[in-house]
């Protein structure tokens, strides 16, 4: 089996050895390089090219996000999983500017397993876009408040159910999460792509476009708005 190679970038090296003790727990995913800055973060990409970075979003020299951009300004095609202390939306636009596919942002303090680590990293190895649970929160009640501003018209049990895809989970447990049988869930799924206008391809790409559609949601919202306490 061919090895994702990852790169870890963060501050700590307490963190920085358990994210890679926990990867390398896996025979697939290996730790080709660890920076403990933004700058030699984007150094060391450079030399490595891993197919992950793993960035702390509040790095010396240089912050996760900029190393983020860093980074696929010279290799487009590496998946990038954002650590952050701040649930702040701004900063998910930042990391999402130049489109969302292969990009996860998470919480600290929602990464109390984690292990939840491996999931998200082959996730978005795989293409997906996948969203902190708390960030999906906001987004949520962000989608509601300024619903006035969107087009897609989403209901509320669809907005549940692309929250619970854009946390990176498959249909039995959106099922299990929000007590849907499958057919409502397929039925649910059916509509929120007939909303974005996603008509076509195989059952995960229309799910990652519905994502990535939700995501881009943020970009719709003017940022002073999406930077309003949301309650």
């Amino acid at each position: 089996m061919e090895q994702l190679q990852i790169l870890i970038a963060d501050d700590s090296e307490f963190m920085r050895i358990a994210y890679k003790r926990i990867l390398e727990s896996q025979s697939n995913l290996r730790v080709v390089a660890m920076a403990s800055n933004g700058e030699e973060a984007v150094r060391k990409a450079a030399e490595s090219m891993p197919d992950v970075a793993i960035l702390d979003i509040r790095m010396p020299k240089i912050d996760g996000i900029s190393v983020a951009h860093q980074i696929l300004d010279n290799r487009p095609g590496t998946a990038i999983v954002i650590i952050s202390a701040y649930d702040d939306l701004s900063f998910v636009a930042d990391l999402m500017r130049n489109g969302s596919s292969r990009k996860a942002y998470l919480l600290k303090n929602s990464l109390s397993d984690i292990s939840e680590l491996i999931r998200i990293v082959e996730a978005v190895d795989q293409g997906h876009t996948v969203l902190d649970s708390g960030i999906v929160q906001k987004m949520a009640r962000l989608y509601c408040k300024h619903s006035s501003v969107l087009t897609s018209g989403l209901s509320n049990i669809e907005q549940d159910v692309l929250g619970v895809m854009a946390e990176g989970y498959d249909d039995a447990y959106i099922c299990h999460t929000l007590h849907l049988d499958q057919e409502q869930v397929s039925d649910c799924a059916e509509s929120i792509y007939a909303k974005f206008s996603i008509l076509g391809g195989t059952v995960q790409e229309r799910r990652i476009k519905a994502i990535q559609a939700f995501v881009e949601q943020i970009h719709m919202v003017p940022l002073a708005m999406a930077c309003d306490p949301v309650i």
